[in-house]
């Protein structure tokens, strides 16, 4: 699994909303100096969260951006598989989105390469499927 740089910074942007204090929105420019995201590049990846269901916007004076769902709710996991898609190392790995398109002659039963790669995809999953916004944010306020 590889993080996109997109994906590290839709993880950063939506930290930074958890601890927005009683849900107060927080706009793009605002986020984008903060965060040191360029705002032409951070609006793409709001949109995406938006659409994914994590955010909500607001137009107007007071507007920006706030979190749809709890902090505690939304996992690492949920944010990565909604920008970088499935977290299978190799496409015939993926428990969400499964493929045939593999070299091996029966890739679906006797792979060995597979079946080392859906425990590693596992192990990355039961880490990042249990951490969440407010795990994150409660750890670094403590710091």
């Amino acid at each position: 699994m590889f993080l996109s740089k997109k994906s590290i910074y839709a993880l950063r942007v939506l930290r930074h909303l958890s601890n927005a204090h009683g849900g107060k929105s927080l706009s793009a420019s605002y986020l984008a100096e903060r965060e040191q995201i360029s705002l032409k590049y951070l609006e793409q990846i709001l949109s995406d969260l938006r659409k994914s269901g994590f955010l909500v916007s607001e137009r107007g004076k007071d507007g920006g951006y706030t979190l749809r769902i709890p902090p505690g709710e939304i996992t690492l996991g949920q944010i990565i598989r909604a920008i970088d898609g499935p977290l299978a190392p190799i496409p015939c790995a993926s428990r969400t989105a499964p493929t045939k398109k593999c070299d091996c002659p029966n890739p679906m039963k006797t792979c060995w390469l597979r079946e080392i790669m859906l425990r590693v995809r596992d192990n990355i999953s039961e880490v990042i499927d249990n951490e969440t916004l407010l795990k994150i944010s409660s750890s670094l306020k403590q710091e």
